[in-house]
């Protein structure tokens, strides 16, 4: 018994050693056999695969397409920084009696600008990273010391980018050239602190702002490709294969419609000098397609920056003068501006018996379609007259002026709200709540957020700002009343007409009372009582026995006493006057 358990042990081992030497293939072929000897077997051979057997097939899977990650829309959110608040702080040091006010003010909130690098050609970047803030600035602090100001972030773009309010589709600007710079959400402007409220009446004033809350909004980037020459024409009428002949790019080529998917962009090196000429390649056009249709009308933006138009038309199509009336027909349709860009007509695929042998007729029905004699023949197969038409564009293009899109709409958003209108605001109501007032203006909003509503005099402050921007007066002419409710962005006061100070709340009254016992120790001091002649140390004091009182005639009384006339006697060294 002992010796078949030995033998046992000895079988065991030797097949664990043999199968760890054995090659990959064979082992996965082991396992394949496994798999398929049984189907009423459920044992999970994944499970016993090896993780090296995982790792390969994970590494034989096909990746995404790189041309997927073409992208040339986005949307992101950017945010200014907002500014630090003031402080309020008093000089207190030996020696220096009375210093006075010393809070230094907020350092001013970060900028988001956006930078144009030409080593971009895609907006996957900013989508990546959809929400985008700027640093806030530092508190001012005591003995007149200014916060810091946050840094600016920076947003690198490709050459060709729109931007956009997402809201109202109102255009900011276009980044063309390398390094152009764009601001597009201002950061906030630092509180001042209270040594700035100082003046010659109010030398010790306790008040100061908050920072002004950075520039928030959604922005619509859009990229259209800087090109000199754009390809039009129907899918497949070869011209990813013609920008392949042309220039070093590797676009896509195949035998199925709507091969391309995405722009792909050439140079065609013309000339001992390396003049080049950049080409653009667009997914192809069909009928339709201004409203929807297909994929071209996604990417006709990108030759909108091109000087000329190359149309490229299929000589193998079975009606190739209907195809290319019907791309002029779209370009009409989708863009005036654009279907007045010049154009220049190629009948491509003449490497094709039968397109060779009607080449001369299509050419002549394609010049008076077009209306031009600016029409020839290639192929770009066999690259027949492709070096040609490349030299014959560069002439072309140079002498074309450049002419860019009509002036759209712009947005500034370089303006802060405190540098906008301040009498440009608005006062709502509704009848359905009476007494409630809803004022509305980007200055006086930003006033009040401004605003350190936990001093009283901050809060006095706003007060007097609405009284010197005609917001009380129009209250008071659209029928607001004492104690009406009077609302401000998020702040909410009531209305009272004719107080020194109306917008003070009772609540801050009184914490300002407390903070006043507290800062005299919660004690009563006396209060030296001021010298008066009738008072405690006048002369009533030392002549209170002759300065008794006045009578109805306006006489002293001591005088019609006639005993103290009785007591009145003369001295000797006295001197009587006479008339």
């Amino acid at each position: 018994m002992t010796l078949i358990c030995r033998l046992l042990l000895v079988f065991f081992y030797t097949f664990r050693f043999a199968h760890a030497f054995l090659p990959q293939a064979y082992r996965r072929a082991s396992l394949l056999q496994l798999k398929t000897k049984s189907s009423d077997d459920v044992t999970n051979w994944d499970k016993l695969q090896p993780k090296i057997e995982r790792k390969v097939n994970k590494q034989s899977q096909q990746k995404d397409d790189p041309e997927w990650k073409f992208f040339d829309t986005a949307r992101i959110h950017v945010s200014g920084g907002d500014g630090g608040n003031g402080c309020v702080a008093f000089r207190r040091e030996k020696g220096v009696a009375m210093g006075g006010p010393s809070g230094g003010r907020g350092g001013d909130g970060g900028n988001i600008i956006l930078i144009c690098d030409e080593g971009l050609n895609t907006l996957a970047p900013s989508r990546n990273r959809v929400h985008v803030r700027a640093q806030k600035g530092m508190n001012g602090t005591g003995k007149s010391r200014n916060g810091c100001a946050g840094a600016d972030e920076r947003i690198f773009v490709p050459p060709g980018t729109v931007v956009r309010e997402l809201l109202t589709q109102k255009v900011a600007g276009e980044l063309k050239e390398h390094g152009e710079e764009l601001l597009v959400a201002r950061g906030g402007r630092g509180g001042r602190g209270n040594a700035a409220f100082k003046t010659a009446r109010r030398t010790a004033p306790k008040l100061a702002e908050r920072g002004e809350p950075g520039a928030s909004r959604w922005l619509s980037l859009e990229l259209k490709l800087v090109a000199d020459v754009g390809f039009l024409g129907k899918p497949n009428a070869g011209k990813s294969t013609l920008l392949a002949a042309s220039t070093s790019a590797r676009p896509k080529i195949a035998n199925y419609p709507f091969t391309t998917i995405v722009p792909n962009l050439g140079v065609c090196d013309i000339g001992e000098d390396g003049a080049g000429l950049v080409l653009c390649d667009i997914p192809g056009l069909i009928e339709g397609a201004s409203s929807g249709v297909g994929m071209g009308s996604t990417f006709l933006r990108h030759v909108q920056r091109c000087k000329v138009l190359l149309h490229v038309v299929d000589g193998t199509s079975d009606d190739p003068i209907g195809d290319f009336i019907t791309i002029n027909e779209e370009l009409q349709k989708y863009d005036e501006f654009l279907s007045q860009k010049p154009q220049v007509v190629v009948l491509n695929k003449i490497d094709v018996s039968e397109v060779n042998e009607k080449k001369d007729e299509l050419l002549e029905r394609l010049r008076t379609a077009a209306g031009h004699s600016r029409v020839m023949a290639i192929s770009g197969a066999t690259t027949d007259n492709v070096r040609e038409l490349m030299a014959r564009l560069k002439k072309f293009c140079d002498a074309q002026p450049v002419v860019d899109l009509p002036e759209p709409r712009q947005v500034d958003f370089t303006k802060a709200a405190l540098e906008s209108d301040s009498d440009d605001f608005e006062i709502m109501s509704d009848p359905a709540y009476p007494g409630q007032w809803r004022v509305k203006g980007e200055y006086i909003e930003q006033i009040a957020k401004m605003t350190h509503w936990d001093y009283p005099e901050a809060v006095e402050r706003f007060g007097r700002q609405l009284v010197a921007l005609g917001i009380a007066a129009e209250l008071q002419r659209r029928g607001a009343v004492d104690g009406d409710l009077v609302m401000v962005d998020k702040y909410d006061f009531d209305f009272a007409p004719g107080l020194t100070n109306p917008y003070i709340p009772a609540e801050l009254i009184e914490k300002d009372a407390m903070y006043e016992e507290k800062q005299q120790g919660g004690m009563l001091i006396e209060q030296p009582i001021e010298w008066r002649p009738f008072r405690s140390g006048g002369y009533l004091d030392d002549d209170i026995e002759e300065l008794l009182s006045f009578n109805e005639d306006g006489d002293w009384d001591i005088l019609d006493d006639a005993e103290a006339m009785e007591e009145f006697s003369y001295e000797e060294d006295d001197d009587i006057w006479q008339a």
